[in-house]
């Protein structure tokens, strides 16, 4: 740990990465924007009735020329709702059938939002013939359903947070080993009876232990372990793991600290990107699933936010567990390679 801490400029980032994450959470708003936002779809003469709806305090209702782009703003989370009415939707109001509203809803929206909006259209419906007619709903959730789940946006940042300063010794431990290799340290280590092996196991295990015991901190110090604690650990555990075994490769084709710093940065953008998709539902793709961060932060994610079993994720705990497995042996079998 020592020598991990050498140099200055990682050791302080270090323990500056670990207070600012903290800071961060802890001045973002706690509460939750009570603004009702509308996306609507309409006939312009059936736009004017929902506008008077807007003028209430705590509702703003925008126009949308296409469906398309209301879709992507209610998936986006622009939008709390997203209403779509045909062209002929006041001609079958008028002659007293059940006319139907297309709704979509972000994935977090909540029941009471949903009985709301049916409740705006019903009364919307009732301004426009004067009398109460019923009004059919086809619901759409664009992404993941996860109606009744309001997060504050710093306890959903929190998994974030944790798994970023986890990445950041990805960056650490990978310049660590270069530097020492520029710099003629391994050789002169490797002149006593120190082997080759105890080297990477030493180095392994302190950067192993160092990305664990700083996410395990970060992730006290934002009250995320609760619930299985445990599971949690085990997941920043595998975590780290994947970390080393991934920085070991860099070091590997690394032949100075400017390329180790580049292939560095590389891979942290590889990890944090479909992290940070996985964090707001809706935005995460098929691909980003190709990267093992994904199963990483989902896990954490899910248990963390949504106090949800680990028993739905052990797939993921599984994948991380292979790919741990795939990767460490190549990234020390790559150092071997190099110190020889």
């Amino acid at each position: 740990i020592s020598q991990l801490f050498r140099n200055k400029f990682f050791a302080y980032m270090t323990v500056l990465g670990i207070v600012l994450y903290a800071i961060i959470y802890y001045v973002m708003p706690k509460t939750i924007d009570e603004t009702f936002e509308i996306a609507l779809y309409a006939p312009e003469q059936y736009k004017n009735i929902l506008q008077q709806v807007s003028e209430e305090e705590g509702i703003e209702i925008k126009s949308f020329e296409s469906v398309k782009k209301l879709k992507e703003g209610v998936e986006e989370g622009d939008f709390n709702v997203g209403i779509v009415l045909s062209e002929d939707f006041e001609k079958v109001l008028l002659t007293g059938e059940k006319p139907k509203v297309k709704i979509y809803y972000p994935p977090d929206a909540s029941k009471d939002i949903r009985r709301g909006v049916e409740l705006i259209l019903k009364e919307s419906a009732f301004a426009l013939t004067g009398q109460r007619l019923p009004v059919g709903f086809d619901v759409e959730v664009l992404g993941k359903d996860r109606a009744g789940e309001q997060i504050p946006p710093r306890d959903r940042l929190r998994p974030t947070l944790i798994v970023m300063i986890l990445f950041m010794e990805l960056w650490g431990i990978a310049n660590l080993i270069t530097e020492e290799t520029e710099n003629k340290t391994l050789g002169a280590i490797l002149v006593t009876p120190a082997k080759v092996s105890d080297v990477i196991a030493a180095k392994g295990a302190v950067g192993t232990l160092l990305a664990f015991s700083e996410a395990a901190l970060l992730a006290f110090l934002l009250g995320a372990l609760k619930g299985n604690i445990a599971v949690i650990l085990a997941t920043l555990l595998l975590g780290a793991l994947m970390v080393t075994g991934i920085s070991f490769v860099i070091a590997a084709f690394s032949k100075d600290m400017l390329i180790a710093t580049g292939y560095s940065v590389l891979g942290l953008l590889l990890l944090i990107i479909p992290a940070i998709a996985v964090i707001f539902p809706g935005s995460a793709s098929l691909w980003v699933r190709i990267f093992p961060s994904y199963y990483l932060v989902e896990v954490l994610d899910r248990m963390v936010t949504y106090g949800e079993s680990w028993v739905g994720f052990w797939r993921n705990l599984v994948i991380l567990l292979a790919f741990d497995i795939a990767v460490f042996p190549v990234g020390v079998l790559l150092l071997r390679r190099r110190f020889r």
